[in-house]
């Protein structure tokens, strides 16, 4: 009996101990919207109500952002006019990521939107440098 307590208890243990290897593993602050990320971290960014939320934020040099469609009914997409580049379509529940290597300004907006001003900026600092 005593050996049984043992091997459930050292299991019950390891358990605990292996979910918070892997909960080390993942930073509650990884995914945030609006606020300022690190290298390797990742930013949402919701649309909605024809709207980027939020709109601006201030991420450091190596964050990812994440765009995710909360649309019910229609689509956007991600598009950088100073760069040419940009996200397909994106229907509800999708996604797309774009990761900031350089510091700098980056204005964007919806190819099919912008007549209703669905306008955003992402301004990449230096590590270090975010407020």
């Amino acid at each position: 009996m005593q050996y049984r307590l043992l091997t459930l208890g050292a299991t019950v243990l390891t358990t605990l101990l292996m979910g918070g290897v892997v909960q080390a593993g993942t930073d509650e602050n990884d995914v945030e919207d609006g606020q300022t990320g690190g290298s390797s971290q990742t930013v949402e960014v919701e649309m909605f109500d024809y709207t980027y939320h939020p709109a601006e934020l201030e991420v450091e040099v190596g964050t990812t952002v994440r765009w995710v469609s909360e649309e019910k009914r229609t689509s956007h997409d991600i598009y950088f006019p100073d760069e040419d580049i940009g996200s397909p379509r994106l229907f509800p529940d999708e996604s797309w990521e774009r990761t900031f290597d350089e510091p700098g300004t980056y204005e964007y907006h919806c190819r099919p939107h912008e007549d209703r001003d669905m306008d955003g900026v992402i301004h990449v600092v230096a590590a270090g440098d975010a407020e």
